[in-house]
């Protein structure tokens, strides 16, 4: 194993080294600044704790990735612009298929991350995952994107394990100017938005289609195509009431296959993905908030040519008795899910230091997969929370908050957070917090269809009930903001302990060694491991030129080691080989600290010149990657020195109509870094430079 002793040196110099230039901009910013800066406000948030607070007083660490840094980056898709925040690893089974998650992936799935869209989760029901390539949005309609770098199950419930993201969509108000876009080149995009501003009423209406050939080899066929369609209006009959309500829509087409692998045929599969949310604000006359949420989505995805028997589709029975044909191995593959939510939420001032909220969520998970589960399921999780956050003194911020939940599986947990922050000065704010959260089983591990062969299989029901993921997790983070001379630096340093996390109970029902070479025996799910993390996050701003330019550094380093706390059924088996023992340690313990990459670095800079032209690049680093699921014999992710570009244009056209055309070229060096796979042909797949030109008419 590598030794992590001088990365670790090396992280916590450059971590003292920023507070101490720190310490000298907050002295240069009280002799420049004769003004009263304690009453300049930082950027406000809303996902850490339900409550809109600055980033000074927030009990964990966000990363606030916003409209003016999406655009520069020139990403197409929210996975992307993930590369933004410290320690977010961003991996791709195809172009179709993102893998996003902090603090390492276990697998593709990616099961211990919430992401919400304006505060409604978006995971699907029988995977515990998103599917990234179907959101039903823009990237032109993404306000910000705010992501929690801690657990966060007091704030959102089960699965905020590592951390949330919660994209945040413009809303109808901010509809200015009515805007038609095309792209051409890698990409063939179009969109249009617009709407109406009116005194009781306002609306926006978004419609866009994008398309590209992933990445345009002959290894993988991952071409897409989404269309998308979104509405989002308020209705504000007085200063009292706001109802907003949205509706939102995508529908795609997404190639499947892999060239030399018989069981995954090219293939053009679909999903249709759609929602429907109204939200009620009533703000009382003492300024306290109720707000009433309603939500409902349906998530649809077809496979026309799934193989469900590995050996019959590579063609190994045609010469039995009686013969299998190839075409037998394999059938269409249907899945239907559907969440409905109602929430609650109050925030009351419990005097002129003291802010509370409150409140329940109640929900509705359907899912219908045949393949995968014996009859269709139902589950009725529900949630209730409550945050206070108290100001103890002009210097001093108390956040605590607990959220008490049933899974709707038999689960019942509860999830404490607690935070301490101490302002030693207007511009430097220190943060103690202690947190904690659950990640329950998805609905695919708890109701798995005895011997499916779905997942690469067969594969049967646990045999002993699982119990949900719990995570400890304490960090001290620093914030610095120094508006007069632009500077703003967030870092924390954290220790994480995970127990009872969920991985493959292999050959579960082996009885001899015979078993476990021709996998006569299926794969089940079991709590096995405990894992520690440990790390420092830094992220650095600058902006200058009244905010049109700006320099935005994020670094992480990270480590990771797992241990058993159970063991697998047929671990101490006499009868079994010991090589299943080997396997587990050499493929799983010894690769743990692999399974997320030790530095993780992403740099954005932004330049706008002679108020018409701008440029823009990035530059991304991943240090090496060995997901847990992907065999050693298959070529792991290596290290990733990736650049962007962007040069864009700003012209005026007519009478108050601009119109805007942008240049992007995507690893611009082609830095022959590798992707995510768990067969040689997928994971020796690389990423090759690209570029396309946006033109937009704003009118």
């Amino acid at each position: 194993m590598v030794n992590q002793t001088p990365y670790l040196r090396l992280s916590l110099a450059i971590y003292s080294s920023l507070l101490m230039i720190c310490t000298l901009a907050c002295r240069a910013e009280e002799n420049a600044s004769p003004e009263n800066i304690y009453f300049q406000d930082l950027p406000a948030v809303l996902t850490a704790s339900r409550l809109s607070q600055p980033l000074s007083d927030t009990p964990s660490a966000v990363t606030v990735i916003d409209r003016a840094m999406i655009k520069a980056s020139g990403f197409r898709s929210i996975p992307e612009i993930l590369r933004m925040v410290p320690g977010m690893y961003v991996g791709f089974a195809d172009a179709n298929r993102p893998v996003v998650t902090l603090h390492g992936s276990a697998d593709e799935w990616s099961h211990r991350m919430q992401v919400l869209i304006d505060g409604r989760s978006i995971y699907l029901p029988p995977f515990g995952t998103v599917n990234w390539a179907d959101l039903p949005i823009l990237t032109e309609d993404v306000e910000r994107i705010e992501v929690v770098r801690g657990p966060s199950s007091a704030s959102h419930g089960a699965n905020s394990f590592y951390g949330v993201i919660n994209i945040i969509t413009r809303d109808a108000i901010s509809q200015h100017r009515d805007s038609v876009s095309a792209t051409v080149g890698y990409a063939t995009d179009g969109s249009a938005r617009f709407g109406k501003l009116g005194e009781i009423f306002d609306y926006r209406i978004s419609v866009g289609r994008r398309s590209d050939q992933g990445y345009g080899n002959a290894v993988l066929d991952d071409h897409n195509s989404t269309t998308v369609f979104n509405l989002r209006s308020n209705f504000h009959p007085n200063a009292s009431d706001s109802i907003d309500f949205q509706i939102g829509d995508s529908s795609g087409v997404y190639g499947l296959g892999t060239l030399g692998a018989p069981e995954e045929s090219f293939r053009d599969t679909t999903a249709q993905n759609n929602f429907q949310q109204i939200n009620w604000l009533h703000v009382w006359p003492g300024k306290d908030e109720t707000q009433l949420t309603f939500s409902h989505a349906t998530d649809q995805t077809y496979d026309p040519y799934l193989c469900i028997n590995l050996f019959a589709c590579r063609g190994n029975y045609v010469n039995s008795i009686p013969p299998i044909t190839v075409s037998q191995g394999f059938t269409q593959l249907h899945v239907n899910s559907e969440r409905s939510e109602l929430e609650l939420q109050n925030t009351q001032h419990l005097g002129a230091s003291n802010r509370l909220v409150w409140g329940a969520v109640i929900r509705n998970d359907y899912a219908d997969f045949p393949l995968l589960f014996a009859h269709s399921y139902a589950i009725e999780p529900w949630q209730l929370f409550a945050h206070d956050e108290w100001l103890l003194s002009q210097s001093t911020v108390l956040n605590v908050g607990t959220m008490f939940e049933d899974d709707g599986m038999g689960n019942k947990s509860n999830s404490p957070q607690a935070s301490f922050n101490y302002h030693f000065t207007p511009q430097n704010t220190i943060r103690f917090g202690i947190s904690t959260a659950t990640r329950s089983p998805a609905m695919f591990e708890e109701f798995m269809l005895a011997n499916n062969t779905i997942l690469g299989g067969p594969y049967v029901p646990p045999l002993s009930p699982l119990r949900p993921e719990r995570i400890l997790s304490k960090e001290i983070g620093y914030l610095g903001d120094f508006r007069s001379l632009g500077i703003m630096l967030d870092t924390r340093v954290y220790v994480q302990k995970v127990n009872d996390m969920i991985w493959w109970d292999k050959f579960v029902t082996a009885t001899t060694p015979g078993d476990l070479i021709n996998t006569a025996s299926p794969d089940s799910y079991k709590n096995l491991f405990s894992a520690d993390y440990s790390g420092v996050e830094i992220t650095f701003k600058y902006h200058w030129d009244e905010g049109h330019s700006f320099f935005v550094a994020n670094y992480a380093y990270q480590q990771g080691s797992a241990s058993f706390t159970n063991y697998p059924t047929q671990y101490f088996n006499p009868n079994v080989t010991a090589q299943y023992q080997i396997g587990y340690q050499t493929e799983y313990i010894d690769q743990f600290s692999q399974n997320e990459p030790t530095h993780i670095a992403s740099l954005l800079l932004s330049q706008q010149f002679a108020d018409s032209w701008n440029f823009s690049t990035g530059y991304y680093f991943r240090g090496f990657v060995g997901v847990s699921d992907v065999a050693l014999d298959v070529t792991h992710e290596n290290v990733m020195h990736r650049v962007d570009m962007r040069l864009a244009k700003t012209f005026k056209v007519g009478s108050g109509h601009r119109a805007e055309v942008a240049a992007i070229v995507q690893n611009v060096t082609q830095d022959p870094y590798t992707k995510y796979g768990n067969e040689p042909a997928i994971a020796n797949v690389m990423y090759s430079r690209r570029g396309w030109v946006t033109t937009t008419f704003n009118f």
